[in-house]
């Protein structure tokens, strides 16, 4: 019984820090954004925002034949949140 109860307090920080550890880096990789044009086939649209997370102004290209969208960073992202 106290090897339950002494793997338990073992593994389950283990497991938090290891979901912490996960969540940074898939949000880390998540933000960052190529800073080129977008690909060929994308036409630029009147769509400008400033991403709610980031604080980064996009700029919205749309690509008619798949209806995919494209979001280029038009801002500096190391000015961050204003």
């Amino acid at each position: 019984m106290s090897f339950v109860i002494g793997f338990y307090f073992i593994a389950a920080p283990l497991i938090v820090i290891a979901c912490i550890i996960g969540t940074i880096v898939y949000r880390r990789d998540r933000l960052k954004q190529p800073v080129g044009e977008p690909p060929f086939d994308y036409q630029k649209t009147e769509e400008q925002f400033i991403d709610p997370t980031t604080g980064i102004k996009q700029q919205v290209w749309y690509n008619p034949r798949t209806g995919e969208r494209y979001y280029q960073n038009i801002s500096d992202p190391k000015q961050g949140k204003r």
